[in-house]
């Protein structure tokens, strides 16, 4: 039995549906009902029998954060994908954070080790590996003395949590994916990029950052998750690209017009006053520096690693705008 967290998220739901696909015997968790409709709701744009895939799910109501919850969760399972984690740059937020991201991935590494779970894959982020680097490695390891938001803060101690549960015997596997490019999910993330470029955006940051579309991310989950690696960590780039030509490939895909202003800090810094007054925007120190690095990742290790080929950039801006308009034209 595999189980799955996170089910109702971005990476998750899409994992979810991977593995029905494949006739997979899968577990998920949710906190409540209403969760659950964007789940259903991915699988009904991406298949012609949705609820007969969704029948191969058996979902049980958990919380990470609470481990009596959890326990019956982990009868008969063998394979662990860790996908839940709380997102958020709100400072506000620190304390959900930690306790989600952190003490969270704690209480499930606890039980996999009880259960002598065979492989447990923790999906982490590019958040927490340090920015020295050029390009950055597996080998870029993180550095206290870099500003760092809550979330990153989070995310990399809650490998440190994976890491001893692997010392311990615990067969791991960690991912740290750049900005994942996946469809139906329109108030997070890419998905609400898009809308915003639809509805017509004057700039774009001086920066860049690295992307990869969702279902390289799942292929590449369960290629390791079926592979005899373990206790080992994967940056999942596939290609690093400038938030211009990121939004540019954007509108030219929805038929608008790109963004043709660089955008000055000093105008960033406002957004920023704007993001901590209002809890939108740019609501952190470390995001507003995101807007003007450019870091540079590598997935060469991966790719060496299972022979993997990415999803062209341009396909994946194209393919993720096509489901797009199924929902919205």
């Amino acid at each position: 039995m595999i189980l799955v967290t996170g089910g109702t998220g971005l990476t998750g739901s899409h994992l979810l549906l991977y593995l029905t696909r494949k006739e997979q015997k899968v577990r998920a968790i949710y906190k409540s009902k209403e969760s659950l409709n964007k789940t259903k709701n991915l699988f009904k744009y991406y298949s012609a029998e949705p609820e007969k895939l969704w029948t191969n799910i058996e979902w049980i109501p958990a919380d990470i954060t609470d481990i009596t919850s959890l326990e019956p969760v982990f009868e008969g399972v063998t394979q662990v994908y860790h996908t839940a984690a709380k997102v958020s740059f709100r400072p506000k937020d620190k304390d959900i954070l930690m306790q989600t991201n952190v003490e969270g991935t704690a209480n499930l590494l606890h039980l996999a080790i009880d259960n002598k779970i065979q492989k447990f894959l923790h999906v982490s982020s590019i958040a927490a590996l340090g920015s020295y680097d050029n390009p950055i490695t597996e080998k870029t390891h993180w550095n206290w003395k870099e500003t760092h938001s809550d979330y990153a803060v989070s995310k990399y101690l809650s490998e440190m949590e994976v890491w001893r549960a692997g010392q311990e015997g615990l067969p791991v596997v960690i991912i740290n994916p750049v900005v994942i490019l996946g469809a139906h999910f329109w108030n997070t993330g890419t998905g609400q990029i898009v809308q915003k470029v639809d509805n017509g955006i004057k700039f774009y940051p001086p920066g860049s950052n690295a992307f990869v579309d969702v279902w390289d991310v799942v292929k590449i989950m369960t290629k390791l998750m079926k592979s005899d690696i373990c206790n080992e960590s994967f940056i999942v780039s596939g290609s690093n690209q400038t938030y211009q030509k990121f939004l540019s490939e954007v509108a030219k895909a929805l038929g608008k017009k790109p963004p043709q202003t660089k955008l000055p800090y000093w105008l960033a810094q406002m957004f920023y006053v704007i993001g901590r007054l209002t809890g939108k925007g740019i609501t952190s120190k470390a995001m507003l520096k995101t807007l003007f690095q450019q870091p540079n990742y590598s997935s060469q290790k991966l790719i060496d690693t299972l022979d993997y080929h990415f999803v062209p950039f341009k396909a994946s801006i194209q393919n993720l705008v096509a489901q797009y308009r199924k929902v919205f034209k």
